[in-house]
């Protein structure tokens, strides 16, 4: 089954794609339940979700969520896209993996305007996130909202909790800067794309938030 399988077939829908932030400390896991969600690497099972895809630039990761929850598909690159000191040792073989054709990993270099797949062929950009909201558009989103996304700390934690991936380099600035440009193309390409904020007001209702030279609170 390759990737065309997948195309259009949440068509019309809204997605959820779900990044690792800790702004998901904040919001209940049940909220999810009736919706589409996309995950990066391991924030589905971390938070608990009933149902969800995982896409991973990690095989080893693949692997493991996999086989966390074999009842799910879990998505990634057929050729791994990670630095030298972080590649698997073995390529993922867990049945419930999908090896999905991408475009060569350009880190910190990446601009969806420049290096957008003319083919079919899904991006990869310096984080797991870019390829999720990739496939969330290919799957046929009208919207897409992204939650947990944060590029940053939210009273000091980057992570949600028991999220297993170790934290490795925060890019931050570059992450933050991606995204935009990422959002940028999916509206482009007739995808809206909007941010989940799990407090009422953009104070953050007292809690603190780093990122680069940004702070609030």
């Amino acid at each position: 089954m390759g990737l065309a399988h997948f195309r259009d077939i949440h068509a019309g829908e809204t997605v959820y794609v779900i990044g690792s932030g800790s702004s998901l400390n904040f919001i209940n896991a049940r909220f999810f339940d009736d919706k589409v969600c996309v995950c990066v690497n391991y924030s589905g099972v971390s938070k608990g979700l009933r149902s969800f895809y995982s896409v991973s630039h990690h095989h080893n990761d693949a692997d493991a969520i996999a086989r966390m929850r074999p009842d799910l598909l879990v998505f990634t690159s057929e050729v791994e896209q990670v630095p030298p000191q972080d590649a698997s040792p073995h390529p993922a073989s867990e049945p419930n993996v999908y090896l999905l054709p991408t475009i060569e990993q350009r880190y910190s270099e990446f601009n969806p305007f420049q290096h957008w797949p003319t083919d079919d062929r899904l991006i990869v950009g310096p984080s797991s996130i870019h390829m999720t909201m990739h496939l969330a558009a290919y799957m046929g989103a009208a919207h897409i909202i992204m939650v947990g996304a944060d590029c940053g700390e939210y009273d000091g934690a980057s992570r949600v909790t028991d999220y297993e991936h170790p934290n490795g380099q925060l890019h931050f600035d570059v992450w933050r800067n991606t995204l935009e440009s990422m959002a940028a193309k999916l509206r482009e390409l007739g995808t809206s794309v909007h941010s989940l904020n799990p407090w009422v007001t953009p104070t953050l209702e007292g809690h603190t938030y780093r990122s680069g030279s940004l702070t609030i609170n």
